[in-house]
Parts: structure tokens; sequence; C-alpha cells
């Protein structure tokens, strides 16, 4: 089952776009899918979909994508 950073890197096209559309190293996307989406990442990634016009529910799949969300839950 992904957890939701996986689950948001792969709606917005995967490890590769996602990169893309953040100008951060694949090995760092990479690692999200595990450790999730820094804070400061996500408002970063929350930009780039604005300004990519990516059609992805983003407050649907990134309800908890980041470390400190998920030892809150």
């Amino acid at each position: 089952m992904h957890n939701p950073a996986e689950a948001l890197i792969d709606a917005l096209g995967g490890t590769t776009a996602v990169s893309r559309l953040t100008d951060a190293p694949l090995s760092t996307v990479h690692s999200w899918r595990k450790n999730g989406i820094p804070r400061s990442r996500l408002s970063h990634l929350r930009l780039a979909v604005k300004v990519a016009k990516v059609d992805v529910d983003f407050d649907r799949l990134a309800v908890g994508v980041t470390p400190e969300a998920a030892r809150a839950a």
C-alpha cells in the first residue's frame, strides 16, 4: 500500500517527473517516497503543481506526507 508521499509522487507522474517539476535530484525525490516530503519541499511542490497546471487533488493526496505528520498520527 502506498503512503501519502508515494501516492502524491505517483499522481504527479513519478519520481522523474517530480524531480523535473521541483528541480530536485532524483535521489532526493526517491527518498521522499520512504521518508516523506519535508514541509518546505511540500510548499514548493504545491506551487510547482499550480504553475505546471497539473490536474491532481493535491490536498487529498498530500495529507500526512511529512515525517512530522506521520509521527503525530
